[in-house]
């Protein structure tokens, strides 16, 4: 019998990792779920351990961390972070400190989460920006590398981004038009994708998942369950 393993998230006060730490905390193969963030959730849990601390502070934080499973899920705005020095501080500094001390720690799996369009020879720089974070990554040598390229998010934010919240009700009246191809830019419910995310653990906890490093499209992520995965 496969033991019990235990996970962290890394921006659980978001839409993603929200639904990352109810959603692992629903399965008893985790034994202890740990948060790690500037900002103490409100869920209470015998299984859920919080570390509240500055992001920068990460390698001091986390020393004494130790987990089977990483979700890394922060990510912010241009227009939130104000300049592109910042932007790239919390997406792609902050993901790779954490990366470092976790593997350092003894963690086996690292899943990310990127975006469409990622690629670091990018001309546009938040594409660019997540293109070598998942670089970055890949060269870390994690024994399992999970990335996630959702399009744009929908659901229950608890900060209003008023040009994410626009896109979102649009997205919502098309969405149901948006089929075969188009699915890659469809909008995704971010508790869809934190599904995918915690079943990837899952197929590696069973002895299930055989690809070291996998990347995970938008479209994936919609037809996931319709795949049997």
């Amino acid at each position: 019998m496969s033991h019990r393993r235990k996970a962290l998230v890394v921006g659980a006060t978001g839409l993603i990792g929200g639904e990352c730490v109810r959603q692992a905390l629903a399965l008893d193969s985790y034994s202890e779920v740990v948060v790690f963030g500037r900002r103490k959730l409100s869920l209470a849990h015998s299984r859920l351990t919080q570390i509240i601390g500055p992001l920068a502070e990460a390698e001091a934080l986390l020393k004494d961390c130790k987990v089977d499973d990483v979700f890394c899920c922060l990510g912010t705005t241009i227009k939130k972070a104000k300049t592109q020095a910042n932007f790239k501080t919390v997406d792609y500094e902050y993901p790779v400190s954490i990366a470092e001390v976790m593997l350092n720690n003894g963690a086996e799996h690292f899943c990310v989460v990127s975006a469409t369009g990622a690629n670091a020879s990018s001309y546009f720089f938040y594409n660019r920006v997540k293109g070598e974070l998942e670089k970055k990554l890949e060269s870390l040598g994690y024994p399992y590398l999970t990335i996630m390229r959702p399009s744009l998010l929908v659901g229950d934010r608890d900060e209003v981004r008023l040009g994410e919240s626009l896109s979102a009700a649009v997205g919502a009246v098309i969405k149901p038009l948006m089929k075969g191809p188009l699915l890659e830019i469809s909008p995704v419910d971010a508790d869809k994708v934190a599904r995918v995310m915690v079943r990837e653990a899952e197929k590696i906890k069973d002895g299930l998942r055989y690809q070291n490093r996998l990347v995970i499209k938008s479209r994936e992520i919609q037809e996931y369950d319709h795949k049997g995965a």
